[in-house]
Order: C-alpha cells, then sequence, then structure tokens
C-alpha cells in the first residue's frame, strides 16, 4: 500500500507521539508499505519555520513542511493542502493516516484530493481535559463543530485503551467507529538488564516525563519525605523545573532527589536499566497512555501509575505482570505502595514477563484494519 501518515512532530523531535509515528512508519516499511509522513517543522525561527525540509530513505519519505511556531502547545502547518495535494497526485496514495490533536489538520475539510482517499484517524489524546487552562476551553468549544467533521470523514478512528474510549466525550458518541488498537513499542535495540538486586544503597525510583503540572512530579517528591530508604530521580525538562526545585529544596530532600533536566536516549536507556521502580504519576487523561510505562516494561521493571479515570496507564498496569497503580492524587497510597514494591521486590522480579505490546503487533492490527477499510470502498 501506499500510505501518508500527517503527525504533528517526527524524531528528532522528542515525544511520545513522535516516538510512536516513527516506530509506525518503519515498521509498516518492513511490511513491504510505501510511506510518507509529513509532519511540522521544528527547526523555529523567532516566529516560524520558514523551510520545508524532505528527507527519504528506502520505502520511507518524512516531510517537514514549513509552520507558525505553537501557540499554546499548537503549531500550524504552512501550505498542507498544497502539499498533500503534490503526495496525492505523484505517490497514488491508498490510506491517509491522521495523528491527533493536531489543528493543522482542519485544513483537509477543503482539500479535495484528500476527500477522495479514505482517513484513519489514530486519536492519541483528547484536546482538553480536566487540567485545560479556561482559554483552552474556550477556544476548544470554537472548534470543536470542525473537529467533529474530522471525526466524521475518517473510516476508523483508532485508540489505545478501551478506558481512554469510555471517558472520551467527544469519542464516545463515534463508538461504532472506534477500533482499539494499544500502541506498540519498537524492541528491536531493546536490552533487557538483568533485575537489579537489592543492596545496602537506597532503592532507586524513577520517573520520566515533561516537567508539567499534570505529570504530578510533586506528588511523588512529598512521597519520598516519607520513604528515606529510597532516591528518587525524575528525568525531563519543563516550565516546572525551577519550581520543583524550589519545592525539593524546601523539603530539605536536595540528597534524595534528582531532576537531571532533559537526558539523551542512552542517558534516558541508562536510567531505566538503574532504577528498581518506574513510577508515573500523571494525574490527568493528558497522559492517555504512556509510552514510556512500555519502555519500562519492556526492560522487565516494576512498574507503578496512578489509577487516573480514563488514563491507558492502568490499563497497561492491569496486563503486565509487574504493574501496579495507587490511587490518583493519594500520597498516603503512594507511599504504601512503594513500601510494598520494596519490600516483596525480590519475590515480585522472579515473576516471568512476556512483553507482547510490540510495533510489529500494532502495524500488523492497523494492516488488517486498512484491508478491511479497502475492501468496504471496493465496488
Amino acid at each position: 500500500m501506499n500510505l501518508l501518515h500527517i503527525g504533528k512532530f517526527y524524531p528528532p523531535y522528542r515525544g511520545g507521539m513522535e516516538t510512536y509515528l516513527c516506530d509506525l512508519a518503519e515498521a509498516q516499511v518492513k511490511q513491504g508499505h510505501q510511506v510518507k509522513v509529513l509532519v511540522h517543522n521544528h527547526d523555529w525561527q523567532r516566529l516560524k519555520s520558514v523551510t520545508t525540509v524532505e528527507q527519504s530513505m528506502p520505502g520511507l519519505t518524512v516531510i517537514r513542511q514549513a509552520c507558525l511556531r505553537p501557540v499554546l502547545f499548537t503549531p500550524w502547518m504552512l501550505g498542507l493542502n498544497k502539499q498533500v495535494k503534490r503526495i496525492i497526485h505523484e505517490h497514488h496514495i491508498d490510506i491517509i493516516h491522521l495523528h491527533v490533536p493536531n489543528p493543522s489538520l482542519f485544513q483537509l475539510l477543503f482539500n479535495r484530493s484528500a476527500k477522495n482517499i479514505p482517513w484513519v484517524m489514530r486519536w492519541h489524546a483528547d484536546m482538553v481535559t480536566s487540567s485545560s487552562s479556561g482559554l483552552m476551553r474556550f477556544i476548544y468549544r470554537c472548534v470543536k463543530p470542525i473537529e467533529t467533521a474530522l471525526i466524521k470523514k475518517a473510516r476508523q478512528v483508532i485508540v489505545s485503551t478501551p478506558e481512554y474510549l469510555k471517558h472520551s466525550p467527544q469519542l464516545i458518541k463515534f463508538a461504532d467507529r472506534v477500533s482499539v488498537i494499544p500502541l506498540g513499542l519498537n524492541i528491536s535495540q531493546v536490552i533487557v538488564p538483568k533485575d537489579k538486586p537489592v543492596s545496602d544503597k537506597a532503592f532507586q525510583v524513577l520517573s520520566v516525563g515533561r516537567l508539567s503540572y499534570y505529570k504530578n512530579h510533586r506528588l511523588l517528591i512529598d512521597a519520598m519525605e516519607h520513604l528515606p530508604n529510597m532516591q528518587l530521580t525524575i528525568a525531563g525538562d519543563g516550565d516546572l523545573k525551577a519550581e520543583l526545585q524550589r519545592h525539593i529544596q524546601s523539603k530539605q530532600l536536595s540528597h534524595r532527589v534528582t531532576l537531571t533536566g532533559a537526558v539523551t536516549e542512552s542517558e534516558k536507556n541508562q536510567l531505566l536499566e538503574d532504577c528498581h521502580v518506574f513510577c508515573l504519576a500523571s494525574n490527568d487523561r493528558a497522559e492517555s497512555y504512556g509510552v514510556v510505562l512500555l519502555e519500562a516494561m519492556a526492560r522487565h521493571k516494576i512498574t507503578l501509575a496512578a489509577d487516573t479515570e480514563g488514563s491507558g496507564m492502568s490499563w497497561l498496569a492491569n496486563n503486565y505482570p509487574r504493574g501496579y497503580t495507587f490511587g490518583n492524587n493519594d500520597l498516603t497510597d503512594l507511599v504504601a505502595k512503594l513500601k510494598q514494591l520494596q519490600n516483596n521486590y525480590t519475590t515480585i522480579i522472579k515473576q516471568p514477563v512476556d512483553f507482547n505490546l510490540t510495533i510489529e503487533q500494532t502495524a500488523t492490527a492497523i494492516f488488517h484494519l486498512y484491508q478491511q477499510i479497502l475492501s468496504s470502498e471496493s465496488p
């Protein structure tokens, strides 16, 4: 098949959506498809990225389109419809695969070439959740009818877990056209480390993610106040770094809590290898799945995640032998669960792990969905 993905960004830009899109595109190339990926160029100048960059390799072409610099975390692609029309005409695209949220995609509703091709939509997350600002909620009310039109145009919408569909106010109305296909991980480069032994050194807890409010790192820091035999490492950068650093100092935890700032892929992998427990405390459905949880699971790490209603984190934990949850925003339960994991660590790591949420499985399930759509299109 000739496939066109339209997403937000693409590596080296780092994020869960970007990692997944890259892994999926490469897996589809291995399946024998010809894949085009159209994303925003994240090499911004003051107000916009002024150039469109095209990078080709066997079976895969990535086009980073010029765009306006993000406002409220949202970039706007310039010349999207013209580029899409060119790609369709030159490469005879069979399926257009959209990755949302991405307001730039609204332009496709006015693209006659794209309207003649089946759309599949991967719904990574709702545009607004309970943690969204009043301004974001107001803007969403204005654009919701356009988003609804986009959903109606899609033949199928893919979500990662049944839990997310159940709690998505926008998607639940279109449940008849929604398929559940979990995000998978490219494990070709993953080395499963030996289970870390318990020693005289502190029990190592790791969290990875952007330093933003819904990631709830403050709760993890507060937990360390009650866990003197543990050390917490938080890897990631973001607007809350200075505030979290002050909070660590106010709790006199600088000797046991570390903010690493941004880390490279190899540094992140080393941190995952070195920890005893990986913890994700996100308290909002903005954490729709948690790709970084997959990365910890692929390395057979014990994981602890908040049971945030509507998020896929608890679904992942419940489908993983070494996965555990704690009450969302519940400091007492978080502390108790971490103590439990520390006390029972040697027993837990004896549980066998068969990690099967791979990108190959995801790509195969999506291919079957493509086939169903195209067969229904045939006269």
